[in-house]
């Protein structure tokens, strides 16, 4: 399946400044290394190893230093750049575009630094959504307060507490994705990247 025109340019950025980077830091990336950065990982593939004593259950799970590399070339590479122009949007708009897609890239880019930009009323709009659940709950917790234990009585409790949980959820993926369409719009009208319609979106 052929990727997104604005996700491609997003990774060929991305790939680009970290390749770039690694030839800087005089040991340019191997085979291995390019194929990872190509082929970034959906799970994580690292095995947890535990040390066999069943009174302290610890697990460990091994570095990948691979990974942990291509991380720390985005993170120099990214500092470079808001060096030089901190008003550049490049690193914005792969984040945003990562993350839109759900592609792992947005996970690297995180590791990296790379941090979405929220509008100013993200946090107040969290103390509504907890405001809102407290309201909701009332009601419910009302119905079986010293009340004889009814079935019908629970199973509405649960359901409603449910239903308020899974409306809450998807409202807010809702509105994430919202923003991260902002931040693309954003992004590629302030810079370089490839215009696409918003059917793509």
């Amino acid at each position: 399946m052929e990727q997104p025109a604005d996700l491609r340019a997003a990774l060929a950025f991305v790939i680009g400044r970290i390749e770039e980077q690694a030839m800087l830091s005089g040991e340019p990336l191997n085979e291995e290394e390019r194929f990872l950065l190509n082929n970034l990982p959906t799970v994580s593939i690292a095995t947890e190893i535990s040390i066999g004593d069943p009174e302290v259950p610890l697990h460990f799970v091994p570095r990948d230093r691979m990974y942990e590399r291509l991380c720390a070339l985005a993170k120099a590479a990214l500092r470079n750049d808001v060096q030089l122009n901190p008003a550049a949007l490049d690193w914005d708009f792969a984040f945003a575009v990562a993350k839109f897609r759900q592609h792992p890239l947005s996970w690297l880019l995180q590791w990296a630094g790379v941090k979405q930009r929220r509008p100013w009323w993200d946090r107040w709009l969290l103390i509504v959504a907890a405001l809102v659940f407290i309201a909701a709950s009332v009601p419910l917790m009302l119905l079986v307060i010293d009340q004889p234990w009814w079935f019908w009585r629970w199973a509405v409790v649960v359901a409603g507490y449910t239903g308020i949980l899974l409306f809450m959820y998807f409202a807010s993926r809702r509105i994430e994705q919202r923003q991260l369409r902002r931040n693309i719009e954003r992004c590629r009208s302030a810079s370089h990247f490839v215009s696409t319609d918003h059917a793509d979106c």
